[in-house]
């Protein structure tokens, strides 16, 4: 596969960009590319160098049309994995159930993709190059101080540091947040304080899994078990548990993983005679957001603003959409800047739309009521198919789908109030719709 170019080692020739975006994730080269396409001088600086190991491999339906867009559908068809639907498996009550994209509210795209993020990362900054991005590869940001019309970039490309400038500052270097750490309080979800261990497998058994393509998510004693199904054969196989879990590890990383993996029969029914085709790797405090998005010159964009636990792989999804909305605000905002407080809250809003629909089904995923709802999904005013709409990455769908999240919030409330393993806490009114 062709690398993205690197250009590091020198800054712009014609002097400060119009905007700074400091990462080369799905986010970083989507809000350049849009921005570039707009006419704006944009300059990428990307740490590593692509094509590198990134976790996420699941795209959302409603990805797919902004693929489109960017020119890059027909690749990503190409490289990857035929995406149907999800299934969810609940061991506990003896059921599997079969969602297909195809069924929402807007039933159309019905599918969307698995990927190697690799190689579908290197095809999205290969593209913002094309569209006339500069991008700096193996150049890390050190330090920025963020200004509207002058913000000033401490860069290292590793043979020596020296200052660009632009006027605008673009943080989505994802959990590093250069600027969200520095300029922001990232609080960590405690409601939601999970961790994830992950491998791929080859030779993974496919023969209780539902459709082919599907992601399967399994419930298990200790949290959630993913098996997405990439290109040759291979398969991604991860488990999202709370922190007691990983406080019971006493060998190493891979011993851990097999043991997590054996704690649920029908997983490890699946995986037992696979093979692990790549290293075990572990990352923690999981769920997180900062307390501000945007400030004097700057703007944290997807995984640098705000993380989700990945139940609904929405990671690459929010941050890509994001961008759409981000590149609009930010380009406007660089014709008239006396108006970027209302443009970029305009941006947020809608970025904070998109996390509440997605984060209310997230924190209640292990509980039993939710399981059962899953299990035995019914369309009484049209639920399921919000939550399908939800699953799809529909979260702009408007009044139509956030009545119908009403409802279903609703009857997840009336569902718990006859649980009785649900405490008193958790027995609270549904929150209304926005």
């Amino acid at each position: 596969m062709t690398q993205p170019p690197d250009d590091s080692g020198a800054p712009d020739p014609s002097g400060p960009a119009d905007v700074a975006v400091i990462g080369g994730g799905p986010g970083g080269a989507t809000v350049a590319t849009l921005l570039a396409r707009r006419g704006r001088s944009v300059v990428l600086y990307e740490k590593a160098q692509h094509p590198r190991f990134h976790v996420g491999e699941s795209l959302l339906p409603k990805t797919v049309p902004l693929l489109e867009d960017l020119g890059v559908h027909d690749q990503v068809r190409a490289m990857g994995t035929f995406k149907p639907g999800a299934e969810f498996v609940a061991p506990k009550h003896g059921r599997r159930q079969v969602f297909r994209f195809d069924q929402a509210l807007d039933p159309n795209p019905g599918h969307a993709y698995h990927v190697e993020r690799a190689s579908f990362d290197a095809l999205l900054l290969n593209n913002a190059a094309a569209n006339g991005v500069t991008v700096h590869q193996r150049t890390e940001v050190v330090s920025a101080a963020p200004r509207l019309g002058d913000s000033v970039l401490t860069v290292d490309d590793g043979i020596g540091r020296r200052t660009d400038r632009a006027r605008f500052v673009i943080d989505a270097s994802g959990r590093d947040g250069l600027l969200a750490r520095k300029l922001t309080n990232r609080q960590p979800d405690r409601m939601h304080n999970t961790a994830a261990i992950f491998a791929h497998l080859r030779g993974v058994s496919r023969d209780n899994w539902g459709l082919d393509g599907d992601i399967a998510v399994c419930w298990f004693d200790q949290g959630w078990i993913w098996m997405i199904p990439l290109p040759d054969g291979r398969v991604s196989v991860g488990a999202v548990c709370g922190p007691e879990h990983f406080k019971r590890r006493r060998g190493s990383l891979e011993d851990f993983y097999t043991e997590t993996l054996q704690r649920s029969a029908e997983v490890w029914e699946m995986v037992q005679h696979a093979e692990r085709v790549s290293p075990v790797r572990g990352t923690g405090n999981y769920s997180y957001c900062a307390d501000r998005m945007y400030g004097d010159g700057y703007l944290l964009l997807g995984d640098s603003y705000c993380f989700l636990d990945p139940v609904f792989s929405s990671g690459v999804h929010l941050a890509m959409i994001g961008a759409q909305s981000a590149a609009a605000a930010i380009d406007r905002l660089l014709d008239h800047p006396a108006r970027g407080a209302r443009l970029l809250r305009r941006h947020q809003k809608l970025v904070e739309g998109d996390l509440k629909r997605i984060s209310w089904f997230i924190r209640r995923f292990n509980t039993p009521a939710l399981q059962r709802m899953f299990m035995n999904p019914r369309n009484l005013l049209g639920v399921r198919r919000a939550v399908l709409s939800v699953l799809a990455g529909d979260t702009r769908h408007g009044l139509n789908l956030d009545l119908r999240l009403a409802a279903f919030r609703l009857f997840y409330w009336l569902e718990q109030r006859r649980d009785p393993e649900q405490s008193p806490a958790a027995i609270a009114p549904p929150e209304p719709a926005e």
